[in-house]
C-alpha cells in the first residue's frame, strides 16, 4: 500500500508544482539527468550482481527473462508499422515503442506481484525486471531511441550513445562485479541503494510536472495514446497468456508471475529515456501518468479471470 501512495503522492505534487510555478520551468530537464547519471546506475550497480550471482541458467528462469525481449521486439514491430501507416513523427513512433514495450516491472510491479499472488512471487519478478525489462531498456531500447530521435543515423554515433549512457556502463561493471566476485565492493552497496532509493520518487515527480491534462490535447492525442494503452495493458497480456498458457502448457509460479507482469503499465524510466532522447515527451508521459492508474485496475482483473478460476 506504501508504494501505491508513494505513486500516486510523488506524481500529483509534480502536477501541482507545475501550475503552482514552485519550481523552475526546466526542472524536470534537471531531475531527468540526475536519475540517468546517478539513480539509475546505483540501482543496477546495487541490484543486478546478486541477481546474476543467484541466477540458475539449468532452470526455467528464461521465461521470465524472455518476456521483457520478446514484448519489446513485438512493439518495435506495431509501432513502426501503424506509425508510418499513419504517418506519424518519428520521435511518436520512438516513444510509443519504448513506452509500450516495456513494462513497469519493478516498483508498480513488486507490491502488485505481492498482494495478488505472495512475497515468494518476488525473486522470479527480479528475474523479469533486471535481466529482463531493464536490460533492455539499457540495451536495445537506448538504440532504438537513438535511431528514432532525429539525429544523424550512424552507427558509429548510436554505440557510441550506447556505450557512454551510464546505466549501461553500470551495467557492465555490475556483470564483472559479480563474475569476478571482486572483494569488498559489497560495502558499496547501501550507499548505492540509498542513491538508488531517489528513481522512483524523483521519476514521478518530472512524470507529473510534464503531464498536461487538457482536453485539447487528449483530444489531439487520444488516437495514439488509445493505441500505446491498448497495446500495453490489453494487447500485450493476452499474447503472453496465449503463449505461455496455452501454446507452452505453463502452468508454474514462474508462468503466473511472468504473465502478470507482462500486464503491467509503462515503465517509468523509459519515459525519462525517451525524453533524455527528445522524443515525444509528451506522449511518453500519457503514457505513464494514465497507464499506472488504469493498471491498479487492469493487473488484478487479468489475475482474476486467468488464474482465480
Amino acid at each position: 500500500m506504501s508504494n501505491f501512495l508513494v505513486i500516486f503522492t510523488c506524481m500529483l505534487a509534480g502536477i501541482l508544482c507545475k501550475h503552482l510555478r514552485n519550481f523552475p520551468a526546466n526542472s524536470a530537464q534537471t531531475l531527468n539527468s540526475f536519475i540517468i547519471y546517478l539513480s539509475l546506475p546505483a540501482l543496477v550497480l546495487s541490484q543486478m550482481p546478486q541477481v546474476l550471482k543467484t541466477l540458475d541458467l539449468h532452470g526455467l528462469w528464461w521465461l521470465p527473462i524472455s518476456m521483457a525481449w520478446i514484448a519489446f521486439l513485438i512493439s518495435y514491430l506495431f509501432f513502426l508499422f501503424v506509425g508510418k501507416k499513419l504517418k506519424w513523427s518519428r520521435a511518436k513512433i520512438g516513444a510509443l515503442i519504448l513506452t509500450a514495450g516495456l513494462g513497469n516491472t519493478s516498483f508498480v510491479g513488486f507490491p502488485i506481484l505481492e498482494a495478488l499472488i505472495g512475497p515468494h512471487a518476488i525473486p522470479i519478478g527480479v528475474l523479469v525486471d533486471q535481466p529482463g525489462s531493464f536490460l533492455v531498456l539499457s540495451t536495445i531500447g537506448i538504440v532504438v531511441a537513438s535511431f528514432f530521435s532525429g539525429a544523424q543515423i550512424n552507427p558509429r554515433v548510436i554505440v557510441k550513445r550506447v556505450f557512454l549512457f551510464p546505466p549501461f556502463i553500470a551495467l557492465i561493471i555490475a556483470v564483472i562485479w559479480a563474475s569476478t566476485g571482486l572483494m569488498g565492493i559489497e560495502i558499496l552497496t547501501p550507499a548505492l541503494s540509498k542513491i538508488a532509493s531517489t528513481l522512483v520518487p524523483l521519476a514521478l515527480f518530472t512524470v507529473g510536472f510534464q503531464l498536461r491534462f487538457d482536453l485539447k490535447i487528449l483530444k489531439k492525442r487520444w488516437i495514439a495514446l488509445s493505441m500505446g494503452l491498448c497495446f500495453k495493458l490489453i494487447l500485450t497480456p493476452a499474447f503472453f497468456a496465449f503463449f505461455y498458457l496455452k501454446l507452452l502448457g505453463g502452468n508454474d509460479l514462474a508462468t503466473h508471475v511472468t504473465v502478470i507482469e507482462s500486464a503491467m503499465a509503462s515503465m517509468i524510466t523509459s519515459a525519462v529515456v525517451a525524453t533524455e532522447f527528445n522524443l515525444d515527451t509528451e506522449m511518453a508521459n500519457l503514457m505513464v501518468g494514465i497507464g499506472i492508474p488504469l493498471s491498479l485496475i487492469t493487473v488484478p482483473l487479468w489475475n482474476y479471470f486467468l488464474f482465480s478460476r
